[in-house]
């Protein structure tokens, strides 16, 4: 078996960790290419690919799909050379719409999610066909250690920007009718935090006024991407509301702020520039909690970030929602908060930064939890199986 994983570029964050299955299929005896396709000449890497005759092409996110022509019309190479092309959407596939509306009728495209609603956007682009699921994982080699001794008591991920200079920049081009409903929908998104923004905007919209229904709906039948874009910016611009009002609460708690910030900083507030993300993982280390807030493009799983704090050892303060108990225990590996309950919030942070100690034994069983369950062993099993399953398919549907 021939599998190649298919890079964009310079690893991120999120890669570093789903490229970790590549020595792991090795393990199991698969052939595996690993292959950055904006390397050098985009030709020479196809012809690459082709030559090394791959039964599996994997990528991340949908980034690395490639197309060519055959009869003046554009199709994905995989379907012209008869390999499976499998994507790991670590994210909102609505965030690279694009190439996903060009393969919508491919039947080699292989879809993984790695949250359940991401299902729901691959459906709306128009991927009718099953979908697989795996949780998130972290590859222990990647990371750094944790520092032993601990000397910041609390961190927030970012990035952080002020929703106001983030909806004057969204809305500078947007149709002046479009922009009650970006509010409207971005304002829902932030009060009900688990809802997909597909349901969300078909929501809002049917609470306007037939006219701007009849509208828009004859807008988006027009510009399916420019609808498409106009939900991507109201997730944007949703996460900035709802971590702005995050730190709102905590002004005047002494709390240094990862990632990137825009937006005049709090009360006690300390934004800490960081060159890699390496460095970041370092002073979250040191931290005896870490408090994070979900992106709206994460709508109910887990993400790769709480994993990595876990893995720090520095306890994880994570907004609650109904899925979060299936991947950690609430109370003895990671704390939540309600994201629209001040009192909650303030409550348990308050309690943690007079209980370090607490914060510090939750943060060790938080990593105990991770080297268990969110390792790349795990995922590669799952990953060999189904490419086995696949070849059994094909080879039962050609003797037949």
């Amino acid at each position: 078996m021939r599998v190649a994983f298919l890079k964009q570029g310079q690893e991120g964050i999120t890669r570093r960790h789903i490229f970790a299955l590549a020595p792991c299929l090795r393990e199991k005896g698969v052939e595996v290419m690993e292959l950055d396709i904006y390397e050098g000449d985009l030709q020479e890497r196809v012809k690459e690919l082709l030559d090394f005759s791959p039964l599996f092409v994997i990528d991340l996110d949908g980034s690395c799909l490639i197309f060519g022509e055959k009869d003046g019309q554009k199709i994905p190479i995989f379907d012209a050379f008869g390999f499976v092309h499998v994507s790991l959407f670590t994210e909102d596939p609505l965030m690279n719409f694009q190439p996903l509306l060009d393969i919508k009728d491919s039947n080699n495209f292989l879809p993984i999610v790695m949250d359940l609603k991401y299902t729901d956007s691959l459906r709306f682009l128009g991927h009718e066909r099953s979908t697989l699921y795996m949780t998130p994982f972290i590859d222990p080699d990647s990371m750094v250690e944790p520092p032993k001794e601990k000397d910041i008591e609390a961190v927030f991920v970012g990035p952080v920007v002020d929703p106001n200079i983030l909806a004057n920049r969204l809305t500078q081009n947007m149709k002046e009718n479009l922009i009650p409903f970006f509010f409207e929908v971005g304002e829902f998104l932030f009060r009900n935090p688990e809802t997909h923004i597909f349901y969300a905007s078909e929501y809002i919209l049917s609470m306007f006024n037939p006219s701007f229904q009849e509208e828009l709906n004859k807008w988006r039948q027009e510009d399916p991407q420019g609808y498409l874009k106009l939900l991507n910016d109201i997730g944007f611009y949703a996460t900035a509301r709802k971590r702005w009002y995050l730190l709102s609460f905590l002004e005047g708690i002494n709390l240094r702020v990862l990632g990137a910030y825009e937006g005049e900083p709090k009360e006690s507030h300390e934004h800490i520039e960081t060159e890699s993300w390496h460095e970041a993982l370092q002073i979250i280390g040191r931290s005896y909690l870490t408090i994070l807030s979900y992106p709206y493009s994460i709508p109910t799983g887990l993400g790769f970030l709480p994993i990595e704090v876990a893995y720090m050892e520095s306890a994880p303060f994570i907004d609650y929602r109904a899925t979060l108990p299936s991947f950690f225990n609430p109370g003895s590996e990671i704390i939540t908060y309600l994201p629209l309950d001040r009192a909650d919030l303030e409550e348990k942070l308050l309690y943690y930064l007079e209980n370090p100690q607490e914060a510090r034994e939750m943060g060790l069983k938080a990593k105990e939890r991770v080297l268990n369950s969110y390792t790349p062993k795990d995922r590669c099993e799952f990953l060999f199986n189904i490419f086995q399953e696949v070849l059994s398919q094909a080879q039962q549907s050609n003797s037949g």
